[in-house]
């Protein structure tokens, strides 16, 4: 069964050697202890290393979960592992139960620290909570699991839908709490802007940014009789983004009215709304499948290694060549960066 570890295991003293993780050609060195079990941030670092750069050389198992596909790793008698796209989006953990029934198990985010402890049914949350990853002990080709307190509210899978945020507007993350907080912008006439609290690697997630859940062609006003500026039309068009899941038919967006997205003491469900826009950005949205509560939503993930304390910026994909259509504020920095850069879009 999956262990809540309340008390403090005592390990002996082993010499320190160095455990190098290479991503993404980048090298991360972290001193280890190298034993059969490791704890705290030691254990979220072992199991990273594991996921991210020992995958190729175990037997596993694909199986298509809607829009991605898990990577299954399982010893005869050990736990099992359901490796979300490639481990960048986290993982899935059982030691009990066969798929398709309840059973008790653990999905962590792409920290490998942060996780939600719960029931699950076909890696659907029926009933959990939050937690840290406490212990990992390496267990033939995978790694058994112990989990600290249980914390915060109990969770299930909630989804959103075009009426609905999934979860209560104040109800944050706990990856998000780890990871990101909103305080003020340092690009020019920019107000909130999104900050990293801790390092985070090329590749790893930053943010999820969820919504109200529409089609991107529907309209929002749609009896509503008074007619908007242009400029009125972005403001309130601000914080949607589509829902890039390749389905032409679907054609869905995510959709934040920003009387709530412009105030994080209204809507901090996620955050990844509040990134601001760079022609030179750190990171990318991105498709996340496999969100414990939320589902299927759009997420950041960072294209350098970022340390703590540094603002993420994103390029929104405005085009004022194909579309002049766009705000004030873009056509401005459109101008000045490609009059910097000498790409002849200056006139525009």
């Amino acid at each position: 069964m999956i262990l809540i570890k309340h008390a403090l295991i005592l390990c002996m003293s082993v010499p320190l050697m160095p455990h190098v993780l290479i991503v993404k050609g980048e090298k991360y060195e972290k001193e280890v202890q190298i034993e059969d079990c490791v704890e705290g941030d030691d254990a979220s670092w072992a199991i990273k290393k594991w996921i991210l750069t020992e995958m190729d050389d175990l037997q596993k198992y694909q199986i298509k979960f809607y829009e991605t596909v898990f990577s299954l790793v399982k010893d005869d008698n050990g736990p099992s592992w359901y490796i979300v796209s490639d481990g960048w989006q986290g993982a899935f953990y059982y030691e009990t139960g066969e798929p398709g029934m309840e059973r008790v198990g653990a999905y962590l985010y792409p920290d490998y620290s942060t996780a939600i402890v719960g029931v699950w049914r076909d890696h659907l949350l029926v009933s959990g909570r939050t937690t840290q990853l406490a212990e990992a002990c390496r267990s033939g080709n995978v790694w058994t699991l112990k989990f600290g307190e249980l914390e915060g509210p109990i969770m299930t899978y909630s989804p959103p839908t075009h009426y609905s945020y999934g979860v209560h507007p104040l109800q944050r993350d706990p990856y998000e709490v780890r990871t990101v907080e909103v305080k003020n912008s340092e690009e020019p006439g920019a107000q909130d802007g999104l900050f990293t609290t801790r390092d985070v690697m090329s590749g790893e997630v930053i943010a999820f940014y969820s919504g109200l859940i529409i089609y991107c062609e529907s309209s929002l006003r749609a009896l509503d009789r008074r007619e908007l500026s242009d400029e009125e039309e972005h403001f309130r068009n601000m914080y949607n983004i589509a829902l890039d899941i390749g389905e032409e038919d679907d054609n869905l967006c995510i959709d934040i009215p920003p009387d709530l997205g412009n105030d994080v003491k209204r809507y901090n469900a996620t955050l990844g709304h509040k990134v601001n826009h760079s022609f030179r950005p750190n990171s990318e949205f991105v498709l996340f499948t496999a969100h414990p509560v939320l589902g299927t939503i759009m997420a950041l993930t960072a294209l350098e290694d970022m340390p703590a304390r540094m603002e993420v910026s994103v390029n929104y994909g405005y085009n004022l060549t194909a579309d002049a259509d766009q705000p004030e504020w873009f056509k401005k920095l459109w101008r000045e960066f490609y009059s910097e850069s000498g790409s002849g879009h200056e006139e525009l």
